[in-house]
């Protein structure tokens, strides 16, 4: 009998968490192990040399399944779709999949870093007892209200981002949005981008992979 695939994560990751809910939207049967993740050089479990092993880039999630190991978020999300598929999530139409693959990267490049760079103004600094850089927050502001409005741009006539159906583009990019209301992101500025983030957040894949408070 095969061995179910090990998910490694971390509760508080919103990289770990868009594999977590794409697992509980098609009920798969994953082993999920919880990785103690730390900034680099603080001792962190993901910098140990047994975790390095599985994926030297010292960050989760992380999928082993079988001899086969794929790091990357939305990378897993793919491989978990397709070898555990049909599903709704990742269209069997080619074009439809593009559009999931084009919203996964640019949640990737855009919206991640953006919020990000949030988290870190807002809640990492002030924890750490630095000064919140009032430049890089108008900055980041900036960012996020173009992209907010690319994202707008589909939402506005769309309940969903990929053919009007939950998809793994809508996972991807709500997971961006983890640290909504402790990262200060101005998303109440963005109706169409608030109303879809808050149906993502009414599903029970959501509620059931919602961090504990410490994780901010």
């Amino acid at each position: 009998m095969q061995n179910k695939p090990i998910l490694f994560m971390s509760p508080g990751s919103h990289h770990s968490r868009r594999v977590m809910l794409l697992i509980r939207e098609m009920d798969i049967d994953v082993e999920e192990r919880i990785v103690d993740v730390r900034p680099a050089g603080m001792g962190g479990e993901n910098e140990g040399p047994e975790f390095m092993a599985i994926n030297p880039a010292g960050k989760v999630p992380v999928l082993q399944d079988g001899e086969l190991i794929i790091s990357e978020s939305n990378a897993i999300m793919t491989y978990l779709a397709e070898s555990r598929g049909p599903t709704p999530l990742w269209p069997s139409d080619a074009a439809l999949r593009a559009k999931v693959s084009h919203w996964q990267f640019f949640q990737a490049a855009h919206i991640s870093p953006t919020a990000d760079g949030f988290l870190y103004e807002n809640v990492v600094k002030p924890m750490t007892g630095q000064p919140v850089d009032a430049g890089a927050v108008e900055q980041l502001t900036v960012s996020f209200h173009r992209w907010c409005r690319v994202l707008a741009h589909t939402l506005d006539t769309a309940d969903y981002l990929v053919g009007n159906q939950l998809s793994c583009a809508d996972l991807s990019v709500a997971c961006a949005f983890m640290y909504e209301r402790a990262a200060q992101l101005p998303v109440a500025e963005h109706a169409s981008v608030q109303s879809w983030l808050r149906r993502i957040q009414g599903r029970e894949s959501w509620k059931a992979t919602e961090p504990p408070m410490q994780s901010f």
